[in-house]
């Protein structure tokens, strides 16, 4: 690798000197990956203590070190309220403009259009291990967290009834016990504490399709900064190729292997480098950050709650990475788990707000993992012969048809889910069009210093009046209500309109993880409370 990897010392644990001593933590994760980082840090900003473990000693994935690369609007946005998103923006790259080429001639191409309206635009691209290190870096300044590096867990005893989970953990220097109110398992998809518990996923594909990864560094060529995939490529034997820009002018470039290559064999520096000459041409002069063979396949738990033991990230599901919906996706479970652990740490709300948290992001998984198959078959129909003469019909429309090119599926990039949201029966049967999707970030007033709708939300509850006139703010144990109006110019309030999924009327109830409960909802505060209260389960 180009980047040199940080190593973390591993310390020696306390309780390697107080055998007898079993010490108890409120929350324990399993994994500093991108998914239990992420989760660690939310709920440090809540005030809550929490233990990491991790048998590595770095960022990154193991073999895979720079795997994530594209972070969707809806993972800044949920960075944003961790304090992190100006450090992966500064750092990461933006890109605007994607190209789609079958058998090298292009046929088609789409525009990101800016987003004036909205805090964030579009995606930004940045290896994994620097979303990592940032999060890490965070992660110790909250005062709340320890991060054991080198610390694996060989055992899980889970617990029964109302007692703590206890996990054994053997390090460099010798195992000891610890137990915990709260396991989480974000450990990867071959989760360590998913095999304690004697569990397995359901599998629902698990493909022989395999790609190379060649990350390079340009030195005397100027590549489009742009956002190519190429289908059937000619310089790959016929198959498909994807090119991204990333941090350190660093290119990520994605070949599908021929089934009958040797991995061993293609991942050796000639092999690699004569790749990446057949495809941009042979007097390019570069130096190979990284590279690594993969293979993906689709897979999920049935329940991501199983007791006291938890699940997020690829331990709870895993896609392949068209769209780049994996490592999203666990960034929006670490935000669906993180404000309901809370509650139920703080004895504000039931266990049982736990189950919810494994209903909506299952749902959201199922509709990754539909997704990402549409695109690996678009991709690459195999020998299906039917969707190879639709994908066929579609290319051949596109350079001509709006609606064929919308239909070439390459990836439909990560989105943020849209859950299943029940409407508090004190509510009453109003119709809810935007209940369940997450609130668009929206400017709601320019100037020196920008104001943004996720600014005016708190980090439990929050009611947003759409009508009042007086500027609110009224703070309580479940919440705060805001009269949004008198916080917004002109602008703002016609972006409103724009972006928000219905009207900007009456009361919204927004859930802490900035997703929409219940819109029209009554000024009756009361109501409102008796409504938070149903929906956390009390």
């Amino acid at each position: 690798m180009r980047f040199e990897l940080p190593r973390y010392p591993f310390v020696r644990p306390t309780e390697l000197d107080e055998p007898s001593r079993l010490r108890h933590w409120p929350v324990v994760i399993v994994g500093a990956g991108l998914t239990g980082l992420t989760l660690a840090l939310d709920l440090a900003r809540r005030g809550h203590r929490v233990l990491v473990l991790d048998d590595d000693d770095t960022v990154g994935v193991r073999g895979l070190a720079s795997r994530g690369i594209v972070w969707a609007q809806r993972t800044l946005d949920i960075f944003d309220r961790l304090g992190i998103a100006s450090s992966v923006i500064e750092k990461g790259v933006t890109w605007n403009l994607g190209r789609v080429l079958c058998r090298d001639t292009e046929v088609t191409s789409f525009r990101l259009q800016p987003q004036p309206d909205l805090r964030f635009n579009g995606f930004t691209n940045l290896q994994q291990y620097y979303v990592e290190q940032i999060l890490v870096d965070a992660l110790g300044a909250t005062g709340l967290a320890e991060i054991r590096w080198l610390n694996r867990v060989e055992q899980v005893t889970p617990a029964r009834d109302d007692q703590p989970v206890e996990l054994q953990v053997s390090t460099p220097e010798g195992s000891y016990r610890l137990i915990t109110d709260w396991l989480v398992g974000c450990d990867g998809s071959a989760s360590r504490v998913r095999d304690c518990l004697g569990l397995t996923p359901t599998v629902f594909d698990r493909t022989q399709d395999r790609w190379i990864i060649i990350d390079i560094v340009a030195k005397n060529a100027v590549i489009p900064e742009e956002r190519w995939t190429w289908l059937d490529c000619g310089a790959n034997h016929g198959r498909a190729v994807w090119r991204h820009r990333m941090a350190d002018d660093t290119w990520r470039l994605d070949f599908q292997m021929s089934p009958d290559e040797d991995s061993e064999a293609a991942a050796t520096d000639p092999a690699m480098r004569a790749r990446v000459r057949r495809l941009l041409g042979e007097s390019i002069d570069f130096d190979i950050a990284w590279s690594g063979v993969w293979q993906y396949r689709h897979e999920s738990l049935d329940s991501y709650r199983h007791g006291r033991v938890l699940f997020a990230g690829d331990a709870a599901h895993v896609v392949s990475p068209f769209g780049a919906r994996g490592g999203n996706g666990g960034i929006q479970d670490a935000d669906a788990l993180g404000w309901r652990l809370s509650l139920v740490l703080s004895g504000s709300a039931p266990a049982t707000l736990l189950d919810r948290y494994g209903s909506e992001r299952h749902e959201a998984a199922m509709e990754n993992i539909r997704q990402t198959r549409r695109s690996a078959r678009f991709v690459h129909p195999g020998e299906n012969r039917s969707a190879w003469s639709w994908r066929e019909a579609i290319v051949s429309l596109a350079d001509r048809s709006a609606l064929a090119a919308r239909l070439i599926n390459t990836g439909r990039l990560s989105a943020p889910a849209v859950y299943t949201v029940r409407r508090p029966s004190v509510l009453g049967p109003a119709p809810d069009a935007g209940a369940g999707r997450a609130l668009p970030n929206v400017r709601i007033r320019g100037g020196g210093k920008p104001l943004f709708l996720h600014d005016l939300l708190g980090p439990w509850y929050t009611v947003l009046d759409f009508e009042s006139l007086t500027e609110a703010l009224e703070p309580s144990d479940r919440g705060r209500v805001v009269a949004v109006r008198p916080c917004c110019d002109e602008e703002g309030w016609q972006a409103l309109g724009r972006q928000l999924p219905s009207q900007p009327k009456a009361c919204w109830l927004i859930r802490p993880d900035q997703h929409v409960l219940a819109t029209g909802v009554t000024p009756d505060r009361q109501v409102q409370l008796a409504a938070i209260a149903e929906e956390i389960g009390q």
